[in-house]
């Protein structure tokens, strides 16, 4: 299970001209097994929110999963009352931020291990390296295993 942070998607809508753009589009295509969270997907539209408007907005919003051919993963409830899943989701994300990491990175990062995923796919590989035991790689990386 191969899951993508947000920049990936980020460089894909919004920067063609990034120099990495060629290897993001060939790790998107080639990549099997797709999944994000829904906070990745949050955090792109709020970064998108800038340059595009409402209707493109719902675009991305509404046809992400099958844009990308990924499921979106969303916090575990683990069939517990809603005050048990918000604390139990953030006392998880606080273990992360003890290892010093911002609010959104942990938040996802959570989220990633919760569904056991093997690969965690960034462009911000310090962001999560030495932080979680799943395998972090670049796009670039992915594409030369």
């Amino acid at each position: 299970m191969n899951f993508i942070d947000t920049d990936i998607f980020v460089i894909d809508k919004l920067f063609p001209n990034d120099d990495r753009y060629e290897n993001n589009k060939a790790f998107l295509n080639k990549a099997e097994e797709k999944f994000t969270s829904i906070f990745n997907l949050f955090e792109l539209l709020g970064i998108a929110s800038f340059n595009l408007n409402e209707v493109e907005l719902m675009k991305i919003f509404k046809g992400f999963g099958e844009t990308y051919d990924l499921k979106i993963l969303y916090p575990s409830t683990a069939f517990i009352s809603v005050n048990g899943f918000v604390e139990a989701l953030f006392e998880e994300t606080f273990q992360k931020i003890k290892l010093k990491m911002n609010f959104q990175d942990a938040l996802i990062l959570v989220v990633a291990e919760e569904h056991h995923c093997s690969k965690f796919v960034t462009w911000n590989t310090k962001h999560f390296i030495d932080r979680t035991y799943l395998s972090v790689q670049t796009p670039k990386e992915f594409l030369e295993d």
